[in-house]
């Protein structure tokens, strides 16, 4: 590999880098797998592919963005335990969104062109036995539209740009990649949606110190049971044709379940369990958060505030990394 070439004279060093490549070379069947931000769907289990009713939709089901009917913009970030490499791969450092209607110019038709949205998050961390760096940012465009005669189905597709940074001690590299994801949802009744995203339809291939990896196509079906107008219960199934089982870390199959309840009109509350039949002991987390949303605040109507937090706990976190970590996030909604 090219960063070998530099190296003339053995020394502790050198022989850390060698170790930390040869980790890299080792674990090269290996794919990445993309963080995932939002306050309200990770207080949730990461169950929302078939809940998808907000900004959220453009990263985790653009077919939700069919029924965008307001302009909607977010921000969230971890607030405690930033820094802790347990949020690589699950959970993203910060996330933005924006989603809109798209209207007719000559009339407000907004069910019949859809919804645009954009988001972008980033994850990361730091090995502080080995000192390698890590770096995920993910960014992409997303477009969500209704088609079936009656109004009740959706498709959707995004286009997602990953950009990949390493650092080891005396050496570094980068790579992107760009993926396409295909969303559908479908409100079966009154009660019942039907979600499915695929992701990374196009398994694109990056490379990092010579080894060659790639973003594994992943199917994730989901279902949204509304108990009632103020509760939804949410179940997911990430990578239900098993395609991860062969391919570095299994997580086939595995189950995320979200509960959402509205206490009042103004505040909601939410519990989740993230893949906690996972054979990736380090995936599995419990949730539990609240929302809280109001349209008169500092008198600026009509924008719509929504304030949301969630606590997270790892049933299994890597020795020396905290095992919880909090997140707040801000929606305005206009």
């Amino acid at each position: 590999m090219i960063c070998y070439r530099k190296i003339t004279t053995f020394s502790r060093e050198h022989v850390l880098i060698f170790i930390c490549l040869l980790f890299l070379l080792l674990s090269g069947v290996s794919e990445c797998y993309s963080a995932e931000g939002g306050v309200r769907p990770i207080s949730m289990g990461g169950a929302f592919v078939a809940l998808s009713d907000d900004v959220h939709s453009a990263s985790w089901n653009p077919a939700g963005l069919g029924w965008q009917q307001e302009k909607e913009i977010t921000y969230s970030g971890i607030i405690v335990n930033r820094d802790d490499y347990i949020s690589a791969d699950f959970i993203s450092d910060d996330y933005a969104a924006y989603a809109q209607p798209i209207s007719s110019l000559y009339e407000e038709n907004k069910d019949k062109y859809g919804g645009i949205g954009l988001y972008f998050h980033n994850s990361g961390y730091e090995d502080t036995n080995t000192a390698v760096k890590t770096s995920l940012w993910h960014s992409g465009i997303a477009y969500g539209r209704k088609f079936s005669k009656d109004n009740a189905m959706s498709w959707g597709v995004a286009l997602n740009y990953y950009y990949f940074d390493t650092d080891i001690p005396g050496v570094s590299d980068s790579d992107t990649a760009i993926s396409v994801n295909l969303g559908f949802l479908w409100y079966v009744n009154d009660v019942l949606s039907f979600g499915l995203l695929w992701e990374n339809l196009n398994e694109p291939t990056y490379t990092l110190f010579g080894v060659n990896s790639r973003l594994i196509r992943v199917m994730r079906p989901g279902i949204a049971y509304f108990l009632s107008e103020k509760t939804v219960l949410t179940c997911d199934i990430y990578d239900l044709t098993g395609n991860t089982s062969d391919h570095g870390a299994d997580f086939s199959r595995n189950v995320r379940i979200g509960f959402e309840h509205y206490l009042t009109k103004s505040f909601s509350f939410r519990l989740g369990a993230h893949q906690p039949n996972s054979k990736v002991d380090s995936s599995k987390f419990y949730s539990t958060g609240f929302g809280w949303q109001r349209s008169d605040f500092l008198n600026i109507y009509p924008i719509q505030y929504y304030l949301d937090y969630t606590f997270i706990y790892w049933q299994d976190a890597p020795a020396g990394v905290e095992d919880y970590l909090h997140q707040l996030g801000i929606t305005l909604k206009f």
